[in-house]
């Protein structure tokens, strides 16, 4: 009879501690779902917006990178209607962060996919101008590597975000990417979207910056362009910008930091390169929808300023 009864003493202790255990789980996936909502340095606000902006002029040339030397873009209105029920989020919460580790730390995969329309206006012969619609799907991707110490999550590294289209005609890709600040000296380079930065490492820039930003993409199709799209998670959200075409797969631009107006900083802002396909763009609708895209969040303060917090 002892015995019996030391059993169900040991198997309540047990069923309490994995009570307790899962409650306090639940917690810590609650908070980390929380912050990441709200935080500027993983930027689930415009991972809803960054294809709503139409407004691409006829050329790419109004900063002073030189673009008189670079191809400028040819005539293109284009925009990606993406209908509310064409977002879907889902988070991956592994606690510990890796196999043996400590329960303070967490790994997040923060995934989107997007479902949406891309419409184009190419066509300045005929009136009014025809307005192709291609479906697209983006999955777009990043990493979140928090650590939890006086009683809150911290977010200590995020990864590069990852776009790319589902079964995609062809491939297409974002390789590197390169921005200088002549102001601030700040000189950031990125060769691989598998990677995770600390918010040190992310690209930090003074609110009087002029950066000189270029990437590189690969492609098994012909040609593309790509767009840089930059700006703050509230209103006015983003704006996008045509890059210069300075190769076959180069494209370079200037991204005044001061043309973002004057917000509370220090501030994290969003940055996209978007790369799209030529057909994509200049086709009609029998051509395929092909993107790629890297997302970096950036700062924005003086050197005497914090680096901003989580939130």
């Amino acid at each position: 009879m002892k015995r019996t009864t030391t059993l169900v003493v040991v198997a309540l202790l047990v069923a309490v501690v994995a009570i307790v255990g899962c409650q306090r789980r639940d917690r810590d996936q609650q908070a980390i779902e929380s912050l990441l909502a709200g935080s500027g340095y993983t930027n689930d606000p415009n991972a809803q917006s960054y294809g709503q902006n139409d407004t691409t002029p006829e050329s790419g040339g109004d900063g002073t990178f030189g673009a008189e030397s670079y191809e400028e873009i040819p005539f293109v209105r284009f925009r990606r209607y993406i209908p509310p029920q064409g977002f879907s989020r889902t988070l991956n919460i592994q606690i510990p962060a890796f196999p043996g580790g400590p329960d303070t730390t967490a790994l997040v995969t923060i995934t989107w996919d997007v479902i949406g329309e891309l419409r184009t206006m190419f066509d300045t012969t005929s009136n009014p101008i025809p307005v192709w619609r291609k479906p697209f799907h983006d999955v777009s991707v990043r990493k979140v590597y928090l650590e939890k110490y006086s009683g809150r999550w911290h977010i200590v590294k995020v990864s590069p975000l990852v776009v790319a289209t589902q079964n995609a005609a062809y491939e297409l890709q974002v390789t590197s990417l390169h921005a200088v600040g002549r102001v601030s000296g700040e000189d950031f380079d990125l060769t691989t979207s598998d990677t995770m930065l600390t918010k040190e490492q992310l690209p930090c820039f003074v609110p009087n910056d002029t950066v000189d930003v270029t990437i590189t993409v690969t492609s098994s199709d012909d040609s593309c362009w790509a767009f840089l799209y930059h700006g703050r998670p509230a209103r006015p959200r983003v704006w996008r910008s045509p890059y210069w075409r300075a190769g076959t797969w180069t494209f370079e631009r200037t991204w005044v930091i001061g043309d973002e107006a004057e917000y509370d900083r220090p501030h994290v802002r969003p940055s996209i390169h978007d790369a799209i396909g030529w057909g994509t763009l200049w086709a009609d609708s029998s051509k395929p929808y092909v993107s790629a895209a890297w997302g970096v969040p950036y700062i924005v303060k003086y050197p005497s300023e914090e680096i901003p917090a989580d939130e």
